[in-house]
């Protein structure tokens, strides 16, 4: 059985990118049990997270990459496939957490500016 999910795209979208034109995401799949609700009540996934190659949010030697983009898990029920910029040069004003040491190096195709 297969299910299919819909994504809402809501307020003004951020752009964790420095070069637009040179980076990769693939796919990871997150549960929405490790997301946690806001103060709005929301169960926002930001861009700019960093999360292993499992869907975990990380920021040490795991790291595999950064939510490409916010994604809204309030009414998911299960798991959500999510794009992880896994090579690219990251704007470091643009992500909420920066990242460690270990998950920099980890993370080695990507490039904090």
């Amino acid at each position: 059985m297969s299910i299919q999910s819909s994504r809402t795209i809501f307020g003004e979208n951020k752009n964790i990118l420095r070069d637009a034109q040179h980076f990769i995401s693939l796919p990871v799949k997150v549960s929405a049990t490790l997301i946690t609700a806001n103060s709005n009540g929301k169960k926002i996934l930001s861009a700019g997270s960093i999360v292993d190659n499992t869907g975990k949010i990380v920021n040490d030697g795991t790291a595999y990459g950064f939510v490409y983009e916010d994604v809204d898990f309030t009414n998911s029920t299960g798991i959500e496939t999510v794009p992880v910029v896994v090579h690219g040069i990251i704007d470091s004003k643009q992500i909420p957490i920066q990242p460690t040491a270990e998950a920099l190096a980890a993370m080695k195709l990507i490039s904090i500016v």
